[in-house]
């Protein structure tokens, strides 16, 4: 449910604004940071207090268009 609600509320923003997004949820921490990556959206902080983690996020331009491509022609 983090990851949902986290990419909804990205989603619902402009690009360039901040968010400040807290959570109890232990996995978060590599969640978060490769979730960041791979949409293109800036981890700009992560921290810890009793027990919560709070992200500050930027959000990037999504970057669009691209094609995978395999090669399967040497097998």
């Amino acid at each position: 449910m983090v990851m949902i609600e986290l990419n909804k509320t990205i989603n619902s923003m402009s690009v360039g604004e901040v968010l400040e997004f807290m959570c109890n949820d232990r996995v978060s921490l590599q969640d978060i940071p490769a979730w960041s990556e791979r949409t293109g959206n800036e981890l700009l902080q992560i921290q810890e207090n009793d027990g919560t983690h709070h992200f500050l996020i930027r959000k990037g331009e999504r970057v669009r268009n691209i094609k995978r491509t395999r090669n399967f022609s040497r097998f």
